[in-house]
């Protein structure tokens, strides 16, 4: 790879170099813009009214033909392409959407469950089975000890 120096140094400044290239970029494709395409036809022993290639009627029926049906093909292989590429697409969505109806129907499952359990706890707080076995468990203890301390005492 040349260098900076280098080119500096054989006498080629960088900013000329740029502007060569520029030049060269804008007025190349120019140039072979401006050749334009003669076409006449001949006649048998005729001479040609400029160089170029010759092509018979055939060979330019066949050289058309060939061009439709390449630009055919590449239609064909676009719309292939196209097809393959929405049936990704719908397969993808069809994936989403049953992972979708799958958390769905969890959450669902999850809520009743959580409405059952918020049930249970609802039927027990109203229980007034609960704080009277309590106190009665309470009350009991408060009697055996006082029962048992007087006995050990006399």
């Amino acid at each position: 790879m040349i260098s900076q120096k280098d080119l500096i140094l054989k006498g080629y400044n960088l900013k000329q170099l740029s502007i060569l290239l520029s030049f060269l970029l804008i007025f190349a494709p120019l140039c072979v813009m401006a050749q334009e395409i003669k076409i006449t036809s001949l006649n048998k022993g005729q001479k040609a009214p400029f160089t170029g290639v010759l092509l018979t009627q055939g060979a330019l029926s066949k050289i058309e033909s060939d061009l439709r049906l390449e630009t055919k093909l590449c239609s064909n292989k676009c719309e292939l392409e196209k097809d393959e590429l929405n049936l990704l697409l719908e397969r993808e969505r069809r994936v989403l959407n049953a992972e979708i109806d799958g958390l769905n129907q969890f959450i669902l499952v999850k809520n009743k469950r959580i409405k059952n359990l918020e049930e249970i706890i609802e039927e027990h707080n109203n229980s007034w089975f609960t704080p009277v076995v309590t106190i009665a468990s309470f009350a009991l203890g408060v009697f055996v000890t006082v029962g048992i301390t007087y006995a050990v005492n006399k």
